[in-house]
């Protein structure tokens, strides 16, 4: 879980390089970063979804999970001048979909299966789902 905790903080502290260094200061969608972050909480879910939630840790995953909703709201306000570049407004639906389902299994303790998801995104953890 070494790992998956540093890509979670890493993103939590802004560190160029993570998912949200992308989203809040280049106001980019960098997706192989998406990837990194979403798998390293699914991981850290699966590793603790039996045990007691550990503040610290939810504080993390929650402030993370939070600021890349904020910056999608954003990103979709007309009156905003915060735009993403290289959003998928195409396929936004779907990694939104993963998101929502991440946040809630952290809080209940459950993993959503990839094959569950489709084939509209592809997870790279993944590759012989598609």
């Amino acid at each position: 879980m070494l790992v998956e905790n540093q890509v979670l903080t890493s993103n939590y502290q802004l560190k160029e390089g993570s998912f949200l260094y992308s989203l809040l200061e280049e106001a980019s969608f960098n997706e192989i970063a998406f990837w990194n972050y979403y798998n390293a909480v699914i991981e850290i879910i699966d590793q603790t979804k039996d045990k007691q939630l550990d503040r610290e840790l939810t504080k993390i995953i929650h402030w993370t999970y939070k600021r890349v909703m904020r910056s999608f709201l954003c990103h979709f306000d007309p009156s905003d001048v915060f735009k993403i570049s290289d959003f998928p407004d195409d396929r936004f639906i779907y990694f939104y979909e993963r998101l929502d389902f991440m946040i809630d299994g952290y809080y209940e303790g459950f993993i959503m299966s990839e094959k569950q998801f489709g084939d509209n995104i592809k997870n790279p953890k993944y590759p012989e789902l598609y």
